[in-house]
C-alpha cells in the first residue's frame, strides 16, 4: 500500500535506451529528505557524474512533488526541477540547481502516481514524456520541434486534454544556457538552464495526467485545518485588489524596493504603475491548481504596433523592471519582449539584462559594434539569442562566456543588478536593502532571490513582529533569538538567513507556496513551520514537531551545498557581487546597500562579519564555508561519501 501524502513511485526514464521503469521510492529517502527537493538532490546525485558536462547525457533532469501536494493544501502545488545548470560561474563551474514551479503539473504528477521522475541519457530523436494513470511512454515529437511554446502546448493539450505540460522552446532546443521550460503557459521552470537541458537531451516536453487521489492520514482533521485557514485567507484585506493585479497589489510598497535606478520613481511610477497595467489586462486572473489567491496575470494587447498579442506571466511586476532597465516609455514594448522570451522558452531577466550591458557597453564606445537603445535593436537581440545567431548568438552562453568573447567585465556593469555565479540577481540588495532573502545570495547553491521570502520581504515590519511572529514561528529558541535579534542592525541577517534557507528547504521539499508565507504581520494564519508540521503529520500519519521538520531543512540544505561542493564550488565561488558593494547613481540620488531598515550603510567588512556569523550558526567551518565532519554526522549525512574535487 502506498504511504499517506506520497505515491510510493520513482519513474526512471533512460531516454537513450528508450527503457522506462518504475521504482519503490525508498522509505529512507522520506525519513530523512521529506519529499521534492530532498528527495530530488538524493535521486539526482545517485545518477549523476560531477564535473560532468551539463549538456552531455551524463546530467540527469529530475522533476519532484512533495507529500502536500495533490491534497486541499492551498498552495500545495510545487513541482521542483533538480540539474546541473548549464550557467557558466568562475573558472568554468556549474552549479546544481534546484527549480521551482507552480500550475498543474506537479498535481497531476502525484496523480499519475508517481513522486518523482529521473530522466537519464539522451534520446536519438525529438521525444516527450507522456505519463497518464501511471502508464509512461516517449512519444515523436517531430510535430512539436521547431514550434514555440504556446503553439506546442496547444497540439499537446489536443492530444492529452486536461493534462500538465512542461514545454521548451526555440532557445532550449538550440541550447541557449538560460532557457527555461514554460509549465501550462503560466508557470515558468528553470531560468538556469532547466530548458537547455531538455534540449541537450531532445525533449521538448513533459505531459503528464491522472485521475488518482493522494492519500490522506486524517483527512477530516486536515479538512477542517484547511477551512479554517480559507476563512482567514478570505478575510485578508489585500486579497480583492490581489485578485486583479496579483503580486502588483504590492505595488505602492514593493516598487521603491525593485526599481533600478534608470529614472525618476516617479517618472517609472506614471509609465508603469498599476493603473497602466489594467489597459493591457486580459481576462480574470488564473491559479495555479486548488489555489485561492489567483495571482497569475495575463495581457492583451487591443492596439498599436503590438494590436493582438497575448501572453502570460506570474506577475506585472516583469515588465515594469524591464521596462524601465531597457527605458522603453511604452510598457506595450516590455509586453512583447516578455511574449517573445515566453514563446522562445528563456528567462526574460537575464536576457534583457545581456541586452541592456551590450547596449549601455556599445553607447560609452566600449564595443566596436553599434546598437541603439531603441525597441527594434532589443527585438532582433532578442531574436538572435534564442536563434544563437549574429551579434546576439554571442550573449547565448550567459556572461562569462560573453564577456571573454567580447572583451567586457561584467563586474563593471555598474547599472546592472549583481552578478553571483554566472547568475545576474533579479533583485539588486541596494535598492532592497540586506534582508536575509538578499543575504542568500552569498550562502545559497541557488544564487536566486526565491524561496526565502518571508515577513521581512514586506518593507519595513516591525521588528519585533519579525522577531514574535516571523522567527518564533520557525521555531527558535530563546537563544536562537538573542543572537539573530543582535547588533546595530536590529538583526543579523547572515544568521537569520540559516534559518530561513532551512525553511525554504522544507516549503520546496514538501510542495507549498511561499505566498501563503507573506501574511502573518496581518494576524492572520498564514503559512510558517508550525502550520507545515502540523499539515505533514496530518496529510502523512508521521507525528513531526517543528524541531524535527526543521532540523529535515538543515539536513536536506547542508545536502545540497556538498552536492555542490563537488562540483568544486568552494568559500570563494560564494562571495558578494563587486557591484553590490558601489553607490548606484540615479536621478533620485545615490543608492548604497544598507541595512532592512535603511538605517546602516554596509560595508565589505559588514559582509564579512555576517558570513562569519552565518557559519557560525550552522556550525560549518567558516574557513572553508562548509560543513564540518561533526555537523555532518550530527545530520545522519556522514556516510553519504561526498568527494571534493582536489584544488
Amino acid at each position: 500500500m502506498n504511504p499517506f501524502g506520497y505515491a510510493g513511485w520513482v519513474l526512471r526514464v533512460d531516454l537513450e535506451g528508450e527503457e522506462i521503469r518504475r521504482e519503490r521510492l525508498p522509505p529512507e529517502f522520506v525519513e530523512k529528505f521529506l519529499g521534492g527537493l530532498g528527495i530530488n538532490l538524493k535521486l539526482y546525485r545517485r545518477e549523476a557524474l560531477p564535473l560532468s558536462d551539463p549538456l552531455s547525457p551524463r546530467n540527469p533532469l529530475v522533476l519532484g512533488a512533495g507529500p502536500l501536494v495533490g491534497t486541499e493544501v492551498p498552495g500545495a502545488t510545487k513541482l521542483v526541477a533538480t540539474t546541473k545548470s548549464p550557467l557558466f560561474s568562475r573558472g568554468g563551474k556549474h552549479f546544481v540547481d534546484g527549480a521551482v514551479c507552480g500550475g498543474k503539473l506537479g498535481v497531476q504528477l502525484k496523480r499519475a502516481g508517481y513522486d518523482h521522475v529521473v530522466m537519464v541519457g539522451r534520446a536519438s530523436r525529438p521525444v516527450y514524456l507522456s505519463v497518464e494513470d501511471g502508464k509512461a511512454e516517449l512519444l515523436d515529437a517531430s510535430h512539436l520541434w521547431g514550434k514555440d511554446t504556446y503553439e506546442a502546448t496547444d497540439l499537446l493539450l489536443r492530444e492529452h486534454p486536461g493534462a500538465g505540460v512542461a514545454v521548451i522552446g526555440r532557445a532550449g532546443e538550440r541550447g541557449v544556457r538560460f532557457a527555461m521550460a514554460i509549465v501550462d503557459r503560466v508557470a515558468t521552470l528553470g531560468r538556469f538552464g532547466v530548458g537547455a537541458v531538455m534540449g541537450s537531451k531532445n525533449l521538448k516536453a513533459v505531459v503528464v495526467r491522472g485521475e488518482g487521489k493522494v492519500r490522506v492520514a486524517r483527512e477530516e482533521e486536515l479538512s477542517e485545518v484547511v477551512r479554517g485557514w480559507r476563512k482567514d485567507i478570505e478575510r485578508n484585506p489585500i486579497l480583492p485588489e490581489w485578485r486583479v493585479l496579483g503580486i502588483t497589489a504590492g505595488w505602492a510598497a514593493h516598487s521603491p524596493l525593485v526599481r533600478e535606478g534608470v529614472w525618476e520613481y516617479s517618472k517609472w511610477n506614471d509609465l508603469y504603475g498599476p493603473e497602466r497595467w489594467l489597459e493591457f489586462k486580459g481576462g480574470a486572473n488564473s491559479s495555479c491548481w486548488g489555489c485561492p489567491m489567483a495571482c497569475r496575470v495575463d495581457f492583451h494587447i487591443r492596439e498599436g504596433r503590438h494590436a493582438g498579442l497575448s501572453t502570460y506571466t506570474g506577475s506585472y511586476m516583469l515588465p515594469a523592471r524591464v521596462g524601465q532597465r531597457l527605458e522603453l516609455e511604452d510598457p506595450r514594448d516590455a509586453v512583447a519582449l516578455l511574449d517573445l522570451c515566453n514563446r522562445e522558452g528563456m528567462c526574460y531577466f537575464t536576457t534583457s539584462q545581456l541586452v541592456n550591458w551590450v547596449t549601455r557597453a556599445s553607447k560609452k564606445g566600449k564595443l566596436k559594434e553599434r546598437l541603439e537603445r531603441s525597441f527594434e535593436t532589443y527585438l532582433l537581440l532578442f531574436r538572435q539569442i534564442a536563434g544563437r545567431e549574429g551579434f546576439g548568438g554571442d550573449l547565448s552562453d550567459g556572461w562569462y562566456p560573453a564577456a571573454e568573447r567580447l572583451g567586457l567585465d561584467p563586474e563593471d556593469f555598474e547599472e546592472g543588478t549583481g552578478l553571483f555565479r554566472g547568475v545576474d540577481a533579479i533583485q539588486d540588495a541596494r535598492f532592497t536593502r540586506l534582508h536575509p532573502q538578499a543575504f542568500s545570495h552569498l550562502t545559497s547553491p541557488r544564487p536566486h532571490h526565491g524561496g526565502t521570502q518571508s515577513l521581512y520581504t514586506v518593507p519595513m515590519i516591525d521588528l519585533q513582529v519579525l522577531r514574535e511572529v516571523d522567527a518564533r514561528d520557525m521555531g527558535l529558541s530563546e537563544e536562537e533569538l538573542s543572537r539573530v535579534f543582535s547588533g546595530p542592525t536590529g538583526f543579523n541577517p547572515g544568521r537569520y538567513a540559516r534559518y530561513a534557507e532551512d525553511r525554504m528547504a522544507v516549503y520546496n521539499s514538501l510542495g507549498t507556496c511561499i505566498v501563503h508565507a507573506l501574511w502573518g504581520f496581518l494576524g492572520l494564519r498564514y503559512l510558517n513551520l508550525r502550520q507545515a508540521a502540523e499539515l505533514y503529520s496530518l496529510v502523512t500519519g508521521r507525528e513531526v514537531g517543528v524541531g524535527e521538520l526543521r532540523r529535515a531543512g538543515e539536513r536536506i540544505f547542508t545536502y545540497w551545498k556538498m552536492a555542490n561542493a563537488e562540483e568544486g564550488f568552494t568559500k570563494e565561488d560564494y562571495r558578494c557581487s563587486r557591484i553590490w558593494l558601489l553607490p548606484r547613481r540615479t536621478p533620485d540620488g545615490e543608492v548604497v546597500l544598507r541595512d532592512y531598515y535603511a538605517e546602516v550603510v554596509l560595508s565589505e567588512e559588514d559582509l564579512e562579519r555576517f558570513l562569519g556569523d552565518y557559519y557560525r550558526e550552522r556550525g560549518w567551518d567558516e574557513s572553508t564555508g562548509l560543513p564540518t565532519q561533526e555537523k555532518l554526522r550530527e545530520l545522519g549525512l556522514e556516510e553519504e561519501g561526498f568527494r571534493l574535487p582536489s584544488p
